[in-house]
């Protein structure tokens, strides 16, 4: 068996290794990002940057950034080359309504969905610094045809705790977005109480412990605000298609809760932004919400100042940040200025 993992960004990496070691040298990695296969290629690991070596392959994972018309998933549909037979697996979080054009993507490629070839969709599901692989919580199955389920299902038993089958391509699609959009609801949610707290002078972290205290509730923490690259994305597919003045209210309420961060500081002061990373305990500084405070906070007027404990201070000042290191002693002169402001990203409305 011959199985290519298409895309190697965070989600399809860890599909690509996770699968090279369930299936040694079975496994290929594609991704169009030829600077990001010449890193894979120095440490080792079997990619390419070029759809035309890539024949006989049985197994199609697709875990590309979709974009947002799903854009980057038909680039990659145009290049591959597909046999008759194959399974094509979409672990990409889609729009709504796209794994329909897939499908008339591929009959106009003259396949047969069913017959000729074998069209899945199993969205991928991952808590990066909970989970260690993208099979390790149950996932959820759709196809346009039962021997389509049947082809899933016989790649993914094998991989996965449980296969939630659905009965309508269409759920499996969805599915994955509105877990993504709760979590975005509810994140704002804990912002709006979270401020409430401060304001009135409660301690926002003892109303979770007594909130959380009914098994069936749970009041969420707070950060820098609702950042990473899948909560905002996939807001943004569901108020596409579905127009709703609770989605469009998080939404404002989650911009309203980072213009008041930068607005209570104001400007002409020294900021020390504890934690940059866009979530706490993963090393990775693209769409964080603290790289963006930071610089909004530097655009008010302040010299701002940066800490994360999975960052050495080289690594922040190669990002273009001032790296602050409490055993420099050129950062004295901050902990001895009067107008100094520390942020934490768990209260990060409780001044220091």
């Amino acid at each position: 068996m011959k199985i290519c993992v298409v895309g190697l960004g965070n989600i399809g990496f860890n599909l690509f290794t996770y699968l090279g070691q369930r299936f040694s040298g079975e496994v290929i990695g594609v991704d169009v990002n030829e600077s990001r296969v010449d890193e894979l290629r120095r440490q080792g690991y079997r990619v390419t940057s070029d759809y035309r070596g890539l024949t006989g392959i049985d197994v199609w994972l697709m875990a590309p950034s979709t974009g947002n018309q799903g854009q980057n998933l038909f680039a990659a549909l145009e290049e591959m080359i597909i046999c008759p037979g194959s399974l094509i697996s979409i672990e990409s979080t889609l729009p709504p309504g796209t794994i329909g054009r897939v499908r008339e993507f591929l009959e106009k490629k003259g396949f047969k969905l069913g017959t000729d070839i074998f069209l899945i969709h199993v969205p991928h599901r991952v808590m990066f610094g909970v989970d260690k692989t993208v099979c390790d919580t149950p996932r959820v199955m759709g196809a346009f045809t039962s021997a389509c389920l049947e082809k899933g299902r016989q790649f993914y038993t094998p991989l996965v705790p449980l296969l939630v089958e659905v009965s309508d391509v269409r759920v499996a699609e969805l599915c994955k977005v509105v877990e993504n959009v709760k979590r975005y609801v509810d994140v704002a949610f804990a912002q709006e109480i979270y401020g409430y707290c401060v304001d009135q002078g409660m301690d926002f972290d003892d109303l979770r412990l007594a909130v959380n205290s009914k098994n069936n509730v749970e009041l969420l923490g707070t950060d820098w605000g609702i950042g990473g690259e899948c909560l905002p994305k996939d807001m943004s597919f569901l108020r596409t298609v579905c127009h709703s003045t609770l989605l469009e209210g998080a939404e404002q309420a989650d911009r309203d809760y980072r213009d008041r961060i930068v607005q209570q500081v104001g400007s002409g002061k020294e900021v020390l932004v504890k934690g940059l990373s866009y979530k706490t305990g993963v090393k990775d500084l693209k769409h964080s919400r603290g790289v963006e405070l930071a610089r909004a906070l530097e655009a008010a007027g302040n010299i701002v100042w940066v800490q994360d404990p999975l960052f050495t201070s080289d690594e922040l000042r190669g990002a273009g940040f001032k790296a602050y290191d409490e055993s420099d002693p050129e950062n004295e002169k901050l902990d001895m200025t009067m107008d100094r402001v520390v942020l934490e990203r768990q209260n990060v409305l409780n001044l220091k």
